[in-house]
């Protein structure tokens, strides 16, 4: 099965590096929150988001406010994009006859029609990443103009959007066929199609994150705009399963292949577990984060009832190596299999995990995915480790062309303010701290990083 890199190439152009004010000293007395906030000893009822707890909301309040930075360019991106998406119109991907969808990854979709997957989550990527920034800035700034656009989108959303479940195209997942189905990578509706379809996991991520920041934060909706916005978070949770399923049903049909393996351990599994688990959130469905945290059952409305084979903690075990030998401590499959770029791909997968782990901490009260290891001792702090080096330059990738992926350096926001090493911090600072990530988080030093 070809690997394509176009989901990495939309990541590292969704990585909004911006410039602005260099990053100087911070504020050493800025106090350190109490160990049991930072790792949500109880289920939250207000305040905070999906992966900022109440404590930490408050703390980016009074950073928002103060001159010290990097905290004070990291507001002025939140509020500049804020500000820019009041102005901008919710675009729904909308069909009304999904039996005619295509895939069209291969080459950009400039017709201008809602009539691919490349549109479908392109368009819910950019307008959930609005819903986002509109409702974190409300929490943060606490003006009702950006809560109220913020509500805009996701009741607009709710009522218009098509999500595409592979159940309206007849799936069957052990013989990995849908109707239409075409052969090439590039054709119209290839097998890649189903397990593509799960990145509509990036807008499921902020949907479901605008919900809970506006909910948490004192923003009501009416009783049905609140209903509409569940009911649409739950479908569309459906068909991020769907795909999701498209990687798990077919290994469980076909446990001898030489496929196997790849299906249970990629990223876009990881990448269909942080769209459940903020769904799972939002919808306060304990089910669907079982689903994700643990392997246990949930119920699909359109697939029925189905126990987990590929949970985190699988997926940890089976995505992250060790005890092979010292030089492969803590690699990631995406690197084991030579991805193109495998160190990029790898970071990708990393960051997908580390936002179900985070997830799972701020909102269930349980921080053990951090540090859980598998039956070969693969964890996610060993894959931290592991990639610093290359971030820092110590270590080549093992694709000549790859360089040093320094663009990754927020995602040690998160390793740091869980592990607070010398070694995840000096990765933090091969570069500015103002990058904001479009597909979870937003402005990640002012929500979750630590004083350095």
């Amino acid at each position: 099965m070809t690997l394509n890199p176009r989901w990495l190439r939309t990541l590292v152009l969704g990585v909004v590096v911006v410039g602005g004010a260099a990053c100087g000293p911070e504020d050493g007395t800025e106090p350190a929150l109490a160990q049991s906030e930072a790792e949500a000893t109880a289920l939250p009822t207000a305040g905070g988001g999906i992966f900022i707890t109440a404590a930490e909301l408050t703390r980016a309040r009074t950073r928002a406010t103060a001159t010290t930075e990097p905290y004070a360019e990291n507001a002025r991106i939140l509020k500049g994009r804020a500000d820019a998406a009041l102005t901008a119109t919710p675009r729904p991907f909308r069909m009304t006859d999904v039996s005619t969808i295509t895939y069209h990854w291969c080459s950009p979709d400039t017709d201008g029609i809602d009539n691919s997957l490349a549109d479908a989550t392109g368009k819910f990527t950019d307008d959930a990443d609005r819903m986002r920034t509109l409702a974190l800035q409300y929490a943060v700034g606490g003006d009702t103009k950006y809560a109220a656009r913020a509500a805009l989108f996701l009741k607009t959303w709710a009522s218009q959007h098509t999500p595409v479940n592979l159940h309206d195209l007849h799936v069957d997942y052990a013989a990995a066929k849908l109707d239409g189905q075409t052969q090439d990578y590039c054709s119209d509706r290839p097998w890649n199609f189903a397990l593509d379809g799960v990145f509509q996991a990036y807008g499921l991520i902020n949907a479901s994150d605008a919900y809970v920041l506006l909910k948490r934060n004192g923003y009501a909706l009416s009783a049905a705009d609140d209903a509409a916005v569940r009911e649409w978070l739950r479908k569309t949770a459906e068909a991020v399963n769907s795909s999701f399923q498209a990687w798990t049903r077919w290994a469980d049909a076909h446990p001898t292949s030489s496929a196997f393996t790849r299906y249970r351990s990629d990223n876009h599994l990881s990448w269909g577990l942080a769209g459940l688990m903020a769904a799972s959130v939002a919808l306060q469905d304990t089910a669907l984060a079982g689903y994700v945290l643990d392997g246990t059952a949930w119920t699909d409305r359109r697939n029925g009832a189905y126990a987990n084979p590929s949970f985190i903690k699988d997926v940890i075990n089976r995505a992250i190596e060790s005890g092979t030998g010292t030089a492969n401590e803590g690699r990631v499959y995406e690197e084991k299999i030579l991805r193109d770029p495998p160190i990029g791909y790898s970071l990708f997968h990393l960051w997908a995990m580390s936002l179900v782990a985070r997830s799972a901490e701020v909102n269930y009260a349980r921080p053990g995915f951090w540090d859980y290891a598998g039956t070969g001792g693969g964890s996610i702090h060993k894959a931290y480790t592991r990639y610093a080096a290359f971030i820092l330059g110590e270590r080549a990738s093992p694709q000549a062309s790859e360089g040093p992926p320094k663009d990754y350096r927020w995602l040690y926001e998160l390793g740091y303010a869980k592990w607070q090493e010398a070694r995840l911090k000096s990765v933090i600072q091969v570069g500015t701290r103002n990058q904001y990530i479009l597909q979870s988080i937003g402005p990640v030093t002012l929500v979750v990083g630590a004083a350095l």
